[in-house]
């Protein structure tokens, strides 16, 4: 879920019961309407809330939150095209709310260097959480796959990743229903269809604006972990150093030089988006 912060708050009672009305009401598993609904709804909860003081101060805050909020689904198109041509998926339901208005400037200002360094550590951040969800969503695959966090942690790229790209792919069709390591246009139009209707089928609205459906929307997108051989030869021809992780390649042994940390924390962040995904699912 997202993390609210208020910064020079010095009512610490109601900077908590804020905190715990927002984990409820934006919560990404109970997302049941588009964004400024939801954070209308917190705001109306809030002035229920029977406080020594008035709440007219966070009237603006929640405001603010809202008409931000207004903005995300256009911004999440710029953040996950930019971060899948990049080999990245990233679970950005445990991030801050003001996430993708600072990634887009970021983009905006070419700061590729402090983006993959900020998703990185993000990733890292979280990686027991990203454990645990495995631990809990898929017990089937747990042993293989806490093998493969425990080859991450030695270092042992070389053997976590194939690992992490293989599990995704068994993960994904479970899911989704449908095949994810490829950039085919129809294919990616069905994972879209299917992911809206497997959101449906559990409680979320069928709004492209709602927030269950823009945290999971870029897996439908295009990205370098897709292409298949003829696509990575042509994209190496105009950019060779455009070149972090492709899953065709490793799982078929044509790249011997694919192991290092950030491919493997790339492998680890589609595992936990997946285990965002199934959460969303089994609400």
């Amino acid at each position: 879920m997202f993390k609210f912060h208020f910064e020079n708050d010095p009512f610490k009672k109601l900077r908590e019961a804020a905190q715990k009305m927002a984990a409820q009401s934006i919560n990404i598993s109970n997302a049941f309407t588009p964004i400024h609904e939801q954070l209308q709804e917190i705001q109306r909860n809030l002035a229920s809330i029977s406080f020594d003081f008035n709440l007219e101060k966070y009237n603006a805050l929640f405001e603010a939150l809202a008409e931000e909020a207004k903005n995300i689904p256009d911004r999440v198109d710029t953040i996950y095209a930019y971060l899948a041509k990049r080999g990245w998926f990233v679970p950005f339901h445990f991030a801050d709310f003001g996430v993708f208005k600072r990634y887009e400037a970021l983009i905006n200002n070419g700061e590729h260097e402090v983006i993959e360094n900020d998703v990185q550590q993000y990733i890292k951040d979280h990686l027991s959480v990203f454990k645990h969800q495995c631990q809990k969503f898929y017990p089937e695959r747990n042993k293989i796959i806490s093998s493969a966090f425990e080859a991450h942690v030695e270092g042992k790229y070389e053997l976590s990743i194939p690992v992490f790209l293989a599990q995704g792919d068994g993960i994904f069709e479970e899911l989704i229903g449908t095949t994810f390591y490829s950039n085919d246009e129809k294919k990616l139009k069905k994972i879209k269809r299917n992911l809206l209707a497997r959101l449906a089928e559990n409680g979320h609205p069928t709004s492209t604006t709602s927030l269950s459906y823009l945290l999971l929307k870029q897996l439908e997108e295009e990205s370098l972990l897709h292409e298949n051989f003829s696509e990575i030869e042509k994209r190496k021809n105009h950019d060779p150093n455009l070149n972090p992780l492709n899953r065709h390649t490793i799982l078929h042994g044509r790249d011997v030089d694919y192991a290092s940390e950030a491919n493997s924390l790339r492998t680890i962040a589609l595992i936990g988006l997946l285990c965002s995904c199934k959460d969303s699912f089994d609400m």
